[in-house]
Order: C-alpha cells, then structure tokens, then sequence
C-alpha cells in the first residue's frame, strides 16, 4: 500500500496507458506533496492537488457505499485512475484542437463566463472568488478549466457527428443476433378498482360497494368513471389506468384472474386481505419476441451509441500514441 500508481510507462513513440492505483495511500501518504507531479502529458504536469480536488467531492459517497476500509482504498484507487486517464486524454485532446489551427472567439468565452457566473452565484463575483479561493484556485485558472471544457466537449461532439447512418441490414443482423434481449413476457393493458377497509369503511362495506359496482359494470357502465368514484388508489384520478402490466408481476390471485380474460371483460370481485379489487382488460399482447419494427428505433440507437463510443475510443488510442506520457511510481 506504499505505492501512488503502478503502471506500464508511455513512451513517445507509442504509448499503454495501463494503471493500477492504490487510493488509501494516494490519500494518505503525506510524503506525497500537494505540489508533486503524478502523470506527465506532453510538457504539462498533473499535480497531486489536482487530482485531490477533483476526488474529494466524491469520497463521503465512496465510503458510504464501501463495505469495508479494504473496499474503500480499492473504490478510491479505481476512481483516481479514471481522474488521471481523464485529465490526460482531456490535455491530448486539447492539444490536438490547437494543432488544427482552431481557435475560441475571446467573446464566447466571456460570455459562456459570465452565463456561469449568473447561472451558478446569481452573477455575484465575490461568492464566485470565494468558491474559487477554497478550491485553491485563481480566476485565470478556472476561466482556463473553462476554455478546455469547451474545446473537450467541441471535439466529442465532432465524433459523434462522425459516425455513419446505420443501414438496414445492419440492423436486422443485430436483431436476429440478439433476439432474446426482445423477448417479453404476456402483458395487459390494466384498469383496476381498489377498495380498502379503513376507519370509516370495512370489509363489509366495501363488499357491498364491491356488488354495487359489478352491478354496473352489468349493465354497461363506464369502468373508468367507476374508478373515478369508487377506487381508493393513486389511479383513481386516472380512471384506474395501470397500463400495461406483465404477466407474473401483479399478486398472483390477481395474476391468474386477469390473464384469464379477453379484452373488454373485467373479473369479480376479488378479495386479498382487507381490500377488494376489480380489474377491466382493455388490451393484450402475447408471450413472444417483440417485431423488428416494433425495436428498431432501440437496436438503431444501441449501435449508434457503440460505434460512437469505438470511434471515441479509437481517436483518444491514436492520440496517446503519438504523445508523450509518464506516470510516476
């Protein structure tokens, strides 16, 4: 546990960035200056306190879900090895901006400034520098944090605008390699009438309430005005509407009941402890793997989101090894 990072070094040439990182030390070891450089990118040093700042808000969240101080150091130890990876990649990728000759207008960035400022501290610059202060950091420093979060978010989306349309064919190759993430089980489109005992209505009551409804319901009443006036649920004001429902996932008293029936029929009255429900079937839909049209639009946005997220990957390898990057022990 003495060890800040252990990692396969980058040359210029071509560069593995691979760390593992023990965070209880990284926390701990007050050898370690605030000052000290951990990684190298290019001629640009990532400092300890940098990478505390960036930390710290997270840790009380860090160790709430830790089981263990052992569970802890590892959860902090993954979590300083993405800060570090991000603040490399963000400097490469920052660098590759500058490289292409593109620039910010000094305008935007006043504006996108002064929007934060407004936005953030009711356009109060004195809470502004305070913030600023005890985060140890000037205002030049956090208008440059700035000008690098617009360029880093420029280039990303510029990827993702990169990706090609995806064709049909590759949509229904991902549909038939996957049909089982389609599946789904028989399903009802619910209304439903709850009816509970409580101090000004008993068991009693409501089964008599229960016969004054089925009655209706007989004689063609409309279910959803009945549980409008009837039902003692949060869907009441819905008319009842519970949408669709799978099969398996209601009580299963009411589970064999309502899959028994055919659209348009409701069941009895049927009793579960204290309370009494009705349930009217307005629409099924069987057990099976959904239609390639019906998940199109899904599958579409899946494999665009995979292709964003290789072609983001591969733009980030392809900066790293042309770079220089050092991560110190």
């Amino acid at each position: 546990m003495k060890h800040l990072l252990t990692v396969v070094l980058a040359l210029s040439a071509a560069v593995s960035l691979r760390a593992q990182i023990v965070g209880g030390s990284f926390l701990a070891d007050k050898s370690l200056g605030s000052d000290s450089i951990v990684a190298v990118v290019e001629d640009r040093g990532i400092t300890k306190a940098e990478v505390m700042r960036a930390v710290e808000p997270f840790i009380p969240q860090i160790r709430k879900q830790s089981s263990s101080e052992y569970e802890f150091n590892q959860r902090i130890g993954v979590y300083v090895g993405e800060i570090v990876r991000d603040m490399i990649d963000r400097e490469l990728i920052v660098k590759e901006f500058t490289e292409k000759g593109m620039n910010i207008p000094q305008s935007y960035l006043d504006t996108y400034f002064d929007d934060y400022l407004k936005r953030e501290f009711g356009g109060d610059r004195a809470e502004l520098l305070r913030f600023l202060k005890n985060s140890g950091k000037t205002v030049k420093q956090f208008r440059e944090e700035q000008k690098k979060d617009i360029i880093v978010n420029y280039m990303k989306g510029t990827m993702r605008q990169g990706t090609y349309e995806i064709s049909p064919k590759t949509i229904l190759e991902y549909y038939e390699k996957n049909k089982q993430k389609w599946y789904s089980a028989a399903a009802v489109k619910l209304r439903m009438i709850t009816l509970k005992t409580s101090m000004t209505s008993s068991l009693d009551d409501n089964r008599k309430i229960a016969a004054e409804v089925e009655a209706k319901i007989a004689k063609g009443a409309d279910f959803a005005e009945l549980a409008k006036t009837y039902s003692k649920d949060d869907s009441s004001s819905r008319g009842g509407d519970w949408g669709w429902v799978k099969k398996g996932e209601l009580n299963p008293a009411l589970d064999s009941a309502v899959f028994a029936l055919k659209v348009g029929q409701c069941t009895k009255p049927i009793e579960i402890g204290d309370m009494i429900f009705i349930l009217k079937v307005e629409e099924t839909r069987p057990e099976g793997v959904q239609k390639i049209d019906d998940v199109r639009e899904q599958i579409e946005a899946t494999i665009a989101d995979y292709n964003s997220k290789t072609a983001y990957r591969k733009w980030i390898d392809s900066l790293r090894a042309k770079a220089y990057i050092k991560i110190y022990q």
